[in-house]
């Protein structure tokens, strides 16, 4: 993980007449999808294993030089940076690397069906801004090739990675065949150092709500043990204490909900003279 540069402002470059913004993008609803499960799970509220500040994002422009084009992958990450106070200064609303200090760590390119040159002239260029790591997916296989592919910058070029783990980042790449958004299909996903997918918002939610059902379970199936319990005490009580005339009571007894009422009465069993002293405790 690189740290981040300080610079004197009167080092940085004059951008009054950098273009920054072109408006540009034209993807498909697959690949905007694609883009934002790479970056807003990051800011879920999930566990990443990011101890940082850090910026995920979408089609931001990358500027390493005043004398450069810059470049929008289709998804970045930076990390150990410190934000912008004011998103809306021109200086921070695209990714300056002097203004943020050091390039992002990753940048990844979806493949679409109309190739971007995504192996030819980007890989030159982002390895140009010693970006450590890009990736490329093609989930189309529009480049006749694997599906995913990773590179690492070695001195100033990039050589191919046989995995998709970034120590510097503590974070994973994972192909996860699974439903997202309503669509289901193989999504890349951040993961961590086990494989496993970093969950989303709606995954975070459906978990929280599948241990909220198995608690309402298990207090439910305990409550039936303890009502079972406290009837069984009681059959007991009325058995030795009125015979003949307890196991009719026992019948409205059975039929009481309340763990509370039935433990009153389980309590009272002993000092009981008369089956209307019971049904006092349920019937008042």
């Amino acid at each position: 993980m690189s740290e981040p540069l300080t610079l004197d402002p009167s080092q940085l470059p004059d951008i009054s007449n950098l273009v920054l913004e072109d408006d540009t993008p034209l993807d498909s609803f697959i690949n905007e999808k694609q883009q934002r499960l790479l970056t807003t799970v990051l800011y879920s509220g999930g566990e990443t294993g990011i101890t940082v500040p850090f910026i995920a994002a979408a089609n931001v422009g990358l500027f390493s030089s005043v004398r450069q084009p810059g470049i929008a992958p289709d998804v970045f990450l930076s990390v150990n940076i410190t934000g912008a106070e004011d998103w809306w200064e021109k200086q921070v609303r695209s990714y300056l690397f002097w203004e943020f200090g050091k390039p992002p760590e990753i940048a990844i390119e979806i493949v679409s069906p109309t190739p971007g040159n995504e192996l030819g002239s980007k890989l030159i260029d982002y390895a140009r801004m010693r970006i450590p790591y890009y990736v490329v997916y093609d989930p189309l296989r529009e480049l006749k090739g694997s599906t995913l592919r990773v590179f690492e910058l070695q001195n100033q070029s990039y050589v191919p990675k046989s995995d998709a783990w970034f120590p510097e980042v503590g974070l994973g790449l994972t192909l996860w065949q699974g439903e997202f958004e309503n669509v289901g299909g193989t999504w890349l996903r951040w993961c961590y150092a086990s494989g496993a997918p970093i969950p989303t918002g709606d995954e975070l939610a459906a978990q929280k709500d599948a241990q909220l059902s198995q608690k309402d379970a298990q207090l439910l199936e305990e409550q039936a043990r303890t009502k079972q319990a406290f009837i069984q005490a009681i059959e007991l009580g009325l058995r030795l204490k009125f015979p003949d005339e307890g196991l009719l009571l026992l019948e409205e007894i059975a039929g009481i909900s309340d763990v509370g009422v039935l433990r009153a009465i389980a309590s009272y069993m002993p000092a009981a003279n008369n089956l209307d002293e019971i049904r006092q405790i349920y019937q008042p």
